[in-house]
């Protein structure tokens, strides 16, 4: 999916923040003398209208980004990934949904580290608003030594799931025309299998060095 056919759609994506904005103006309605307020009580049929879009847009952006997986499939048959043994994945088990690559020999628990990106299908967006990441996710202590600040210059944030990761940025100007959705979805496939040469050499080390296995 590299075309946004909707028109309504189109104009949601390129008003969203004002949409917003004005959807909320709901809630202030007992404020006549708000410039703001009288505007959304002129237009309220269609900015209720428009702010219903959003959904609808989080749904497009939901298969957008699940769809990358065949991006990322195609790059392993191409051989522009190097080595042997690694697959795709698509986790959907959680609102978090990640996909990504790993090596078929890595531990495959839920907890276990591998390489994604991630996003919240609930709030998904095309201008994610920092809800969108890229690095290795795993859950277990034992896996996180060597993803120092020092190793991971390029993933600096940290929390309880994420030993490294990064912020994604947005796409850029009017992707919503054409096909300029084409240009996002290339940066994003090339954002995740730099994320793959980065970091899958770390995974690896967390790995054959971990006394449980």
């Amino acid at each position: 999916m590299n075309r946004i056919e909707d028109e309504r759609i189109k104009f949601y994506l390129e008003h969203e923040a004002l949409i917003r904005e004005w959807a909320n103006l709901g809630d202030e309605v007992s404020k006549i003398e708000d410039e703001r307020v009288k505007f959304y009580l002129e237009h309220e049929a269609f900015i209720r209208e428009w702010a219903s879009l959003g959904d609808e847009v989080s749904k497009l952006a939901n298969q957008f980004y699940r769809s990358l997986e065949n991006d990322l499939d195609a790059a392993l048959g191409s051989g522009e990934i190097a080595g042997d043994g690694v697959e795709s994945f698509f986790d959907g088990t959680m609102a978090w949904r990640g996909l990504g690559l790993r090596r078929q020999d890595w531990p495959q628990d839920k907890d276990d580290p591998d390489v994604r990106l991630e996003w919240n299908c609930n709030s998904a967006h095309f201008s994610p608003d920092g809800n969108l990441i890229i690095g290795v996710r795993t859950n277990v202590k034992r896996y996180r030594h060597p993803f120092t600040k020092e190793r991971c210059a390029s993933y600096p944030r940290q929390s309880g799931w994420w030993p490294a990761f990064a912020r994604v940025e947005p796409p850029a100007g009017r992707f919503w025309e054409g096909d300029n959705l084409k240009e996002y979805r290339d940066r994003l496939v090339k954002t995740i299998l730099k994320a793959w040469e980065d970091l899958a050499p770390l995974v690896d080390e967390a790995v054959v060095k971990d006394p449980g296995r």
